[in-house]
C-alpha cells in the first residue's frame, strides 16, 4: 500500500509536537538530575585540579552557572536533594530513553509516559542508577587523583591502572544506551540486561565509539567550548537529543539481536 505523504503545514505540526514533547521531558529530567550532575560537576573539577599539574579553569562553565544555584542552598538540603536525584537517576534514564525511542520511531507518547516507564522501572534502576554514580566516581578517582607513588614499580602500576580506568570508563558509556534501551523493549532481569548490554557494546563496537564521539563532541562544546549555548541547550533539549540519538543507533541492534529472536521463540 502506497505511504500518503504528508504536506509541509502536516510535517511542520508534527516537527512541532516533537520538540514540544522532546523539550518538556528534558526539562523533567533536568531537575531531576541535576543535583548528581552537580556533585559530578565538584568532583570532576576537584580532581583535574588535584591531578594535572598547574590545575585548571572551570571545565564545564556550562553546568557550572546551574551548579552555583543549587551549591547556594543550605548544605542540608543539598545533601536532602543530592540523596533524591541519586534514587531517581535510573529509574528516569529509563522513562527518558523509552520515550525518546518512541519518538525516534514515530509513536505517539505523552509526558506522563516518562513518570509511567520511570515507575515500571524503578527497582532495576535504582540499582543501575546507584552503580553508575559509584562506578563513573571511582573510576574518575583513578584516572585524575587516585594514589601517587615516586617507587618506579608502584608508579607504573598506578599509571596502567589509570588507562585501565580509562577503558572501564568508555566501555561503560557505551553500554549504558544498550542497558536502559533493551531495558524499555523486553522484560528482562537486570543481570540479563546486563550481559546483553556488554555483549552488544563488543558486538557493535565501532557505532558505539563513533556514538560516544559525537556525543562527547556535543556535550563538550555546548557546556565548556560555548557555555552560552550550553544555558539553554542543558535545560531544554541536550539530553533528549543524546538519549534520541543512543536510540536511533542502538535501536537496530537491540532490534536484531535481542527482540526479533525473542519473538521468534514465542512463535516457534
Amino acid at each position: 500500500m502506497e505511504q500518503k505523504q504528508l504536506s509541509f503545514s502536516e510535517r511542520l505540526r508534527h516537527g512541532v509536537w516533537v520538540g514540544h514533547r522532546l523539550v518538556l521531558v528534558n526539562l523533567i529530567c533536568f531537575l531531576v538530575f541535576l543535583p548528581v550532575m552537580t556533585w559530578f560537576y565538584l568532583i570532576l573539577n576537584t580532581y583535574l585540579h588535584v591531578g594535572i599539574e598547574g590545575g585548571m579553569g572551570d571545565v564545564l562553565p556550562g553546568l557550572g552557572y546551574y551548579a552555583g544555584l543549587l551549591l547556594r542552598l543550605p548544605p542540608v538540603l543539598f545533601y536532602a536533594l543530592l540523596g533524591g536525584s541519586a534514587v531517581l537517576f535510573g529509574p528516569f534514564l529509563f522513562g527518558l530513553h523509552a520515550v525518546m525511542g518512541a519518538l525516534a520511531q514515530g509513536e505517539h507518547v505523552w509526558v506522563s509516559d516518562l513518570f509511567q516507564q520511570a515507575r515500571s522501572n524503578a527497582k532495576q534502576g535504582v540499582l543501575a542508577g546507584f552503580f553508575c554514580v559509584i562506578a563513573a566516581h571511582l573510576l574518575l578517582w583513578n584516572i585524575f587523583g587516585g594514589i601517587y607513588s615516586y617507587v618506579p614499580g608502584i608508579s607504573m602500576m598506578i599509571y596502567v591502572s589509570r588507562w585501565i580506568s580509562v577503558g572501564l570508563l568508555v566501555f561503560l558509556l557505551m553500554g549504558l544506551p544498550y542497558f536502559f534501551q533493551a531495558g524499555v523493549s523486553i522484560s528482562l532481569p537486570i543481570w540479563a540486561l546486563v550481559k546483553n548490554a556488554a555483549i552488544l557494546t563488543r558486538v557493535c563496537l565501532g557505532r558505539g565509539l563513533l556514538l560516544l564521539f559525537g556525543i562527547a563532541i556535543f556535550w563538550w562544546g555546548m557546556l565548556s567550548v560555548f557555555p552560552v549555548f550550553g544555558l539553554l541547550g542543558f535545560p531544554l533539549f541536550a539530553m533528549g537529543l543524546t538519549a534520541l540519538a543512543q536510540s536511533v543507533v542502538c535501536g537496530p541492534p537491540i532490534e536484531r539481536y535481542i527482540l526479533q529472536p525473542a519473538r521468534e521463540r514465542l512463535d516457534s
